[in-house]
Parts: C-alpha cells; sequence; structure tokens
C-alpha cells in the first residue's frame, strides 16, 4: 500500500452535549404548547445519542420520533422535504419507502454545521405541523 493512502477519513459528529441541548430546547417548546411528544437527536451515522419522551407522550411517539431523525441525518434535508423528493422520482417512490427506518412525515431536521450534516432531531407527539415545530426549535438552539 502507498503511504500517500488515507485509511480514515475525520468527520465531524453530533455530541452528547449537543443532543442533550437541543433536545431540552425541544421539551421546553413542547411544554409551552401542552403536548406531551418524544423527541431524539442521532449522530451523523443514524445512531442515537439522547431521547426525551415527555410524562404522558405515547411509547410509539418513540420509535416515529427515531425514524424522523434517522432519515433527515440520512438524507441531511429535513423529513418534509424527503417526501416532495421521493413523490418526483420514480426510482425514489419504488425504493426508498422500503428503508428500515425511512420517514418522510414532518418533524425530523437534520444538524448542519458549515454545511456537513452531523446529526438530525426527530420529534413526534402531535401534528406533524406541530412536530415540525419543536424539532425545529430543539435545532434552532444549537445555532444561538
Amino acid at each position: 500500500m502507498s503511504a500517500d493512502l488515507a485509511i480514515a477519513a475525520p468527520y465531524s459528529s453530533l455530541t452528547l452535549e449537543a443532543a442533550n441541548a437541543a433536545l431540552a430546547a425541544g421539551v421546553s417548546a413542547a411544554q409551552a404548547m401542552g403536548i406531551p411528544m418524544s423527541l431524539i437527536a442521532v449522530d451523523r451515522a443514524g445512531q442515537i445519542v439522547a431521547t426525551a419522551r415527555m410524562n404522558g407522550a405515547s411509547a410509539m411517539t418513540l420509535d416515529i420520533a427515531f425514524r424522523k431523525a434517522w432519515t433527515s441525518a440520512m438524507a441531511s434535508a429535513p423529513t418534509a422535504y424527503i417526501k416532495d423528493f421521493v413523490t418526483s422520482d420514480q426510482g425514489s417512490t419504488m425504493s426508498m419507502p422500503h428503508l428500515t427506518n425511512f420517514s418522510v412525515i414532518a418533524g425530523g431536521i437534520p444538524v448542519m454545521v458549515d454545511g456537513a450534516c452531523v446529526g438530525g432531531v426527530g420529534v413526534s407527539g402531535a401534528s406533524a405541523d406541530l412536530d415540525l415545530k419543536v424539532a425545529e426549535a430543539a435545532v434552532a438552539a444549537l445555532q444561538a
């Protein structure tokens, strides 16, 4: 092997501290709405970094929040935007929905740093529009 051959590539990933800060901001936004929700933050590989299931939130919302976070991290895009892409491309319409953790329901937002995706936040527990508002509040807390 050549001495110039790079064997590993450095990359940034969502930290536990940032994930906890984002979820705290999201929980605060959900509390202001008076709606118990589940929130999950994943790293850039779609692996769970932190979770929060508010008192009263259905257990099912954890799985849905994870799927939203995973999808947004893998695609580096909000889940609502991914829906538009998938429905506009026949190949994507046929293949992407078969991915195990795939979701196009609004409420998944990527966490971007200097144009690169380092993770994602997913929220579930209310309507897709309200889930999205809480996810946006969570990610916005990291940009402040």
